[in-house]
């Protein structure tokens, strides 16, 4: 197996392992993992307790499940916030750092909170009763957000994190992010994705969601094992999203990780990788993402001209110009209204999923464009 193979193959297992179908192996830090790193890494449970939501509803014994790579200098300027994407976690986020790339743990603290709902921090498939399954309180991303900020300022004693980025709902958290704590965040990268969720992308979330629930066995989430067709057939509308229609006929889609021979064995990759997650964990991330918005925020007043506006630490927005989900036009009218940001679009055929910073999700020349303006925006506010 060739050297590229390899990483392809590794980058399969990872991104495998970033969904809950893992929950059979701890998700606390093993000695032996530390072994393997030439950085620190640890990866711990942040209480949160009775935490208080946007909704005025108490998410009770709340936590979030956080991943360190890297050590804080002294004056712990060199901390990066690495929010997780749709179903990811920090796991999935392996891919896009290591020792020659811009995100580098032997020079940042890369920390990465998992998203609620996620199946990691706080989710409807690990929160016992009553808020169990379908009665999980909704999330929002300033949910995410408070808790995040209450992580960083409380454990590790954080004021000015050096930088924020994500990737998809990892983007827009950055966004949420730098609308709240912009004032002290030296800047933010949101990757392939909007400071607010567009009616279009609403729309074929809602599809994908009443796909999902149309399963006669989903039983309004009160299912006894895991609705197998209507995750299949969420699996399949949600895919249909990951490249637009050059990619697909490109046959783009089989040149992912490790290669695959065929669109029918692609998919049924998807349908496994999908089916392995709970279906209550997958409509909480849903209704965040279809919620998204950085002006439904009571220091705002529900504007979201008003909440880009006040982003005023440098910010480098990076869409894919091939994204069905977080086209990059979409962007430049938000662009517009921060003081401080820049639009780098990444001319890729590989649609959504080059925001992974991978090369077993996109092209070697892909991830050399994403690296070099992380290191170049790095270097301005380092």
């Amino acid at each position: 197996m060739n050297r590229r193979k390899f990483i392809e193959y590794s980058a399969k297992f990872i991104f495998l392992a970033s969904f809950p179908m893992i929950n059979l192996i701890p998700k606390e830090n093993l000695s032996g993992d530390k072994k393997k790193l030439p950085w620190n890494k640890e990866t711990f449970k942040f209480p949160l307790e009775n935490f208080e939501l946007q909704s005025g509803e108490t998410l009770k014994n709340a936590y979030l499940l956080v991943d360190i790579n890297g050590e804080l200098n002294q004056s712990k300027s060199n901390a990066i916030i690495f929010a997780t994407c749709f179903a990811g976690s920090h796991k999935f986020n392996q891919m896009a750092y290591g020792m020659d790339r811009a995100l580098n743990p032997l020079k940042y603290c890369i920390i990465t909170p998992n998203l609620f709902c996620s199946g990691y921090s706080s989710s409807p498939s690990n929160t016992a009763s009553p808020q169990d399954g379908p009665r999980f309180p909704s999330i929002t991303y300033y949910d995410n957000i408070n808790a995040q900020d209450k992580l960083i300022s409380e454990y590790f004693g954080i004021t000015n994190p050096l930088m924020y980025i994500g990737f998809s709902m990892g983007a827009q958290q950055a966004f949420h992010w730098g609308a709240l704590h912009g004032d002290k965040t030296g800047g933010i990268i949101p990757l392939c994705g909007t400071a607010k969720t567009t009616t279009q992308n609403w729309i074929t979330l809602e599809g994908c969601k009443l796909a999902l629930q149309s399963d006669v066995n989903y039983n309004n989430g009160n299912y006894i094992s895991p609705p197998k067709k209507g995750l299949k057939a969420f699996s399949r509308n949600y895919t249909s999203t990951l490249f637009d229609k050059e990619g697909y006929e490109e046959n783009l889609h089989l040149n992912l990780f490790d290669g695959f021979e065929s669109t029918q064995s692609y998919l049924n990759f998807m349908d496994s990788f999908f089916g392995s997650v709970d279906a209550n964990d997958i409509l909480g991330m849903l209704n965040t993402w279809q919620m998204g918005d950085i002006g439904k925020h009571e220091k705002f007043n529900n504007n979201t001209k008003e909440a880009l506006s006040h982003i005023k630490c440098p910010v480098l927005v990076m869409p894919s110009a091939t994204d069905l989900s977080f086209p990059a036009r979409n962007n430049i009218s938000e662009v517009k209204e921060m003081p401080n940001a820049e639009l780098k679009v990444i001319n890729t055929k590989y649609g959504h999923l080059v925001g992974g910073m991978s090369t077993a999700l996109s092209s070697e020349e892909d991830v050399t464009f994403i690296d070099k303006n992380i290191r170049e925006f790095l270097k301005k506010i380092d």
